[in-house]
């Protein structure tokens, strides 16, 4: 199977750079092929597609809506050069892009709309019914996305993302002293992330932990202002901060717990990526994802989008508790069917599946 992933401005250091490397290298190794059309060049780092099939527009514009105008050369001349068994696009605006140049390609394929944004999120909602089918990455965006006007449900397919299991160590824990706790992504400032909550709710606890926060800051202002409000807090000497980097886990000494405190998000990878290593999570119950992967007890606790409070208390049991903390290699179990190979395939099915349905459409009625 040859797939095209057309992609519109992404940073370089994102979720959705790391799914579409993931099924380049899954696909390579099932014997398929990916290639990946850039409508811009990545923003921060380009690095994330070396080895790739990969192409982009020289100088295009981060506009989307300039994007639709100047890649549709693009996209046509990568349709007629090879002709794809299907095109997965990330954004819905591209949707009408691609499905414009296949027809001036002369083709008859599949657009198939990869859903990675939270329905928190507003997007051009009406556009996704002009796709043959929708790859969606949580349950509540499946859910969200089947609830849309012109939406056949046999179109709606559930993938969540994946992340890789072989090779992949566990992370020791502290033996004693201080609960290590870590947060993993970008530092905010309220927005989506919420930053600051974790800081408020360990404030709170009583006993000895350490937090590593490892992420760049958002905006500018948002690293002075959060350590400015540790030291406020009376917590600055408990916290380091790591920075950005290439591998977070590789900056990880110890870990006993990570924590999430984000307003929504798509499918947040960096829950599951923290379980292969053995390492349970503390998620806001936000819209989307952490639903989809955390059991309560199990592998992890959820509590409610901004209820400080109740952040604190979980982390205060674990402080006073470690026996709490569920046995890493229960943790890692229970994201095994997130594993690169199982996603890909599923992905793959869908696919499959869109392809068969458009011919079938195709045939005489009664055929």
């Amino acid at each position: 199977m040859d797939i095209l992933v057309v992609v519109g401005t992404l940073s370089g250091r994102g979720g959705i750079e790391t799914c579409v490397r993931s099924l380049a290298e899954e696909a390579r190794a099932n014997g398929d092929h990916v290639r990946v059309l850039a409508l811009c060049a990545s923003t921060v780092d380009g690095s994330w597609h070396q080895g790739l099939a990969y192409t982009e527009i020289k100088n295009g514009p981060t506009s989307l809506k300039r994007q639709m105008i100047q890649g549709l050369p693009a996209v046509i001349r990568a349709c007629r050069q090879h002709p794809p068994d299907a095109v997965v696009v990330i954004y819905g605006s591209t949707i009408a892009l691609v499905r414009v140049a296949l027809a001036l390609a002369g083709l008859r394929r599949p657009v198939m709309a990869w859903v990675h944004f939270s329905n928190v999120l507003k997007q051009q909602t009406r556009l996704f019914r002009h796709a043959h089918g929708h790859i969606c990455i949580s349950r509540q965006i499946a859910e969200s996305i089947s609830a849309l006007d012109g939406i056949r449900p046999d179109s709606v397919h559930l993938v969540n993302n994946g992340t890789r299991m072989e090779s992949v160590a566990a992370i020791a824990r502290s033996t004693r002293g201080p609960l290590r706790i870590t947060h993993i992504g970008r530092l905010m400032v309220g927005e989506q992330k919420r930053t600051d909550d974790l800081l408020r709710a360990l404030a709170e606890v009583r006993g000895d932990w350490r937090l590593q926060l490892v992420g760049a800051s958002f905006h500018d202002s948002d690293g002075p202002q959060l350590k400015a409000l540790a030291v406020e807090l009376g917590i600055a000497e408990r916290i380091e901060w790591s920075g950005w980097q290439p591998d977070p886990w590789a900056a990880l000494d110890e870990a006993d717990l990570l924590v999430l405190c984000s307003a929504f998000e798509g499918f947040p990878m960096v829950l599951i990526e923290a379980m292969a290593r053995g390492i349970p999570c503390v998620s806001s119950d936000c819209s989307s994802g952490p639903s989809d992967i955390i059991r309560t007890g199990h592998n992890g606790w959820l509590y409610p989008v901004g209820d400080n409070a109740a952040l604190t208390a979980r982390i205060q049991a674990l402080v006073d508790d470690r026996s709490l903390l569920p046995p890493p290699g229960t943790i890692r179990a229970s994201v095994e069917a997130f594993s690169n190979p199982k996603v890909f395939q599923r992905i793959r099915k869908a696919i499959e599946h869109t392809i068969e349905r458009q011919r079938g459409a195709r045939l005489p009625a009664g055929s």
